[in-house]
């Protein structure tokens, strides 16, 4: 802000002039009664653009809804006196650097993995709060990779550089070593309410671990190989509303699917360059129907398959745009078929949403 001629000429302190103003402006907003931040808008369920897949004159199956970059984005905005803080001292934005594991809970707050800012974004819709959680000197996040919410609301997150598994509670964001032994690369995590325990894929390892959210070791299955129920490089996790596992094994290009406590039921997939195949799996999500929706880092894309395998849709392009993907890692399906997507490379999540079949009588 500059001063004018006459400021400068005349006037000792000519800097202090600047401090009345920031008074007068605060003070027009009382006497005009304004200075709340603005409520949260509701989470767009419309079409917005029709961006759909399969295209016309295919009946929808997939649709954009929105992109999410900045709390702006799902209606999160500073108040008066944020905005007018930011205008005199200046601020921060903060952005969504490298996403990658993805959570949304049953009360629309978004939870995301943020690699690239070691950090945990806290995106709560309804109270209209954003909260940036990257711990303290005894322990700060290096590498978040996968994020959990048990149903005490307990926010868990593997930290793959660390090779531990941290957790915070919602009422002071503080952060505490959860699972500190055991693991070599924790990556994806889930936690099942049908059975109250954690898992957690250690990658390196080849295996899924399960604790209890005391911390104990419950079991562990699986080990290096490629026969059935052998992993090389396990990677994402989910579970569908049977507490069914299910875990991309990245290097052996296919999905395995295991019972809660660790029996192997079935896998499919192989490694290739066709729809259908897979050439960097990633993140995974069931919708309502029971479909498997799963990323692919290298297509960027998402594909859909059946209960069988089958191969039935994939959707989102590669480049930057609306509905477009580069690197997609993370993606979790909430339960209204709202499918979020972590766009790593472009530096913020999408969000579809899966359209059920209409089935006629």
């Amino acid at each position: 802000m500059k001063r004018s001629p006459r400021h400068s000429e005349g006037q000792q302190g000519g800097p202090s002039a600047i401090i009345p103003l920031v008074w007068l402006l605060m003070l027009a907003l009382v006497m005009g009664g304004a200075g709340c931040a603005a409520i949260p808008a509701p989470h767009a369920a419309t079409m917005i653009d029709k961006i759909v897949w399969p295209p016309p004159p295919m009946a929808p199956r997939i649709v954009w809804v929105q992109t999410i970059a900045t709390g702006n984005d799902v209606g999160i905005h500073k108040g008066f006196w944020g905005r007018l803080w930011g205008t005199v001292f200046g601020e921060e934005a903060i952005r969504i650097t490298r996403p990658y594991g993805l959570h949304v809970d049953g009360k629309r707050r978004i939870f995301i993995a943020d690699t690239g800012g070691q950090a945990i974004h806290v995106i709560d819709r309804v109270s209209g709060r954003y909260e940036l959680v990257r711990g303290d000197e005894a322990n700060r996040f290096l590498s978040p990779i996968g994020v959990a919410e048990d149903m005490r609301e307990i926010i868990y997150v593997s930290d793959s550089a660390a090779g531990k598994i941290y957790r915070f509670n919602l009422d002071d964001f503080k952060i505490e070593a959860f699972i500190s032994k055991g693991l070599q690369r924790p990556t994806g995590i889930v936690y099942n309410p049908h059975n109250d325990l954690l898992y957690v894929s250690d990658t390196l390892a080849g295996q899924v671990v399960a604790f209890t959210t005391q911390g104990r070791e419950a079991f562990r299955f699986g080990m290096p190989g490629e026969n059935p129920g052998q992993f090389n490089r396990p990677t994402d996790l989910a579970l569908d509303e049977g507490g069914r596992l299910f875990v991309t094994d990245a290097l052996n290009g296919r999905v395995q699917i295991f019972s809660a406590n660790g029996a192997y039921l079935k896998g499919f997939g192989k490694q290739g360059d066709a729809s259908g195949l897979f050439a960097k799996p990633k993140g995974i999500g069931i919708d309502s129907e029971g479909h498997m929706h799963i990323c692919d880092a290298l297509f960027d894309t998402v594909q859909i398959f059946d209960e069988d395998g089958q191969f039935l849709l994939s959707y989102g392009n590669r480049g930057s745009g609306k509905g477009e993907l580069w690197m997609p890692s993370g993606l979790f399906i909430d339960h209204n078929d709202f499918i979020y997507v972590a766009d790593t490379y472009n530096n913020r999540l999408q969000v579809f949403r899966y359209i059920r079949e209409v089935k006629e009588d």
